[in-house]
Formats: structure tokens, C-alpha cells, sequence
């Protein structure tokens, strides 16, 4: 896993670190670490994987 970063997404400013293929490297998506605001709080410890 990356370091954290806050980073804008479409559902406002979030604590997200990203994540990587163990094989070779490739960013594969994040995980949200923290929010910022209560109605996103679900989201804390969850992952995003992109295509």
C-alpha cells in the first residue's frame, strides 16, 4: 500500500492510500483510510479497484 494522501473524488475529499498488484507493482485501485465528512463513514476501510 502507498502512503496516505487526501485526494478529491467525486463524493468530496477523503484520506485514501493506493494499492498495488503483488506481482508487478501496478497500481490496482485505493482504500479509503478516512473521511471527512459522517455520511460517508462507511466507507472507511474498503477498497476501490479499477479496470
Amino acid at each position: 500500500m502507498g502512503p496516505l494522501e487526501e485526494r478529491m473524488i467525486l463524493s468530496g475529499m477523503h484520506t485514501v492510500a493506493d494499492i498495488f498488484c503483488c506481482c508487478c507493482g501496478d497500481n490496482v485501485g485505493w482504500k479509503y483510510e478516512s473521511e471527512h465528512e459522517k455520511d460517508q463513514k462507511y466507507k472507511e476501510g474498503k477498497f476501490v479497484l479499477e479496470r
